[in-house]
């Protein structure tokens, strides 16, 4: 008997457990989007929130689509600034110490085909002190005399950089203490 009955009824449970598992759901669902700040039922509570010395403050859930995003784009930065630092070492003025120099305008007219972001990885990579120039940010024209140095041989920073391999949201690379 339990044959002839087609195969949806033969392998779900009953309507009161389907009705369950709905309000389960439901429920899961309303909680997640209550402590989520752009929903429409976001609920402010003081007990919830987290405190400013807290390290998941600022942070997204762990696991979370955002979380995969940000250390995707982290990765992304890194590989840029790699790509950078390559291209300052390949069309630079090599040193003998085995860093290389390059002038802003030269640079610019040759990064600027490939990508509209180098003063960002500029500024990135003199954060991780791969590479120093002089001001707080350079802009085309103005700047273009300045010299900007890598700090270290082209292939330390490549190892440095290749190391890094597990990223963490906003931060492309680990730069040693």
């Amino acid at each position: 008997m339990s044959d002839s009955l087609p195969f949806a009824l033969r392998h779900c449970s009953s309507l009161q457990e389907k009705k369950q598992q709905f309000a389960d759901s439901a429920a899961k669902h309303s909680e997640k989007m209550s402590k989520n700040p752009f929903s429409g039922g976001f609920k402010t509570n003081a007990a919830s929130r987290l405190a400013k010395d807290d390290p998941n403050y600022g942070r997204p859930v762990a696991g979370s689509k955002t979380e995969r995003r940000g250390k995707n784009a982290a990765r992304h930065v890194n590989a840029e600034v790699v790509f950078l630092c390559d291209m300052i070492h390949q069309e630079g003025i090599q040193l003998p110490d085995g860093t290389a120099v390059i002038a802003f305008g030269e640079l610019f007219q040759i990064y600027t085909r490939i990508s509209n972001k180098l003063v960002g990885m500029l500024l990135r990579a003199r954060k991780y002190n791969l590479l120093t120039f002089e001001g707080e940010t350079l802009f085309q024209r103005r700047d273009d005399h300045v010299p900007i140095k890598l700090l270290r041989p082209i292939q330390e920073i490549r190892a440095e950089l290749h190391e890094d391999q597990d990223f963490d949201v906003g931060v492309c690379h680990k730069a040693p203490r």
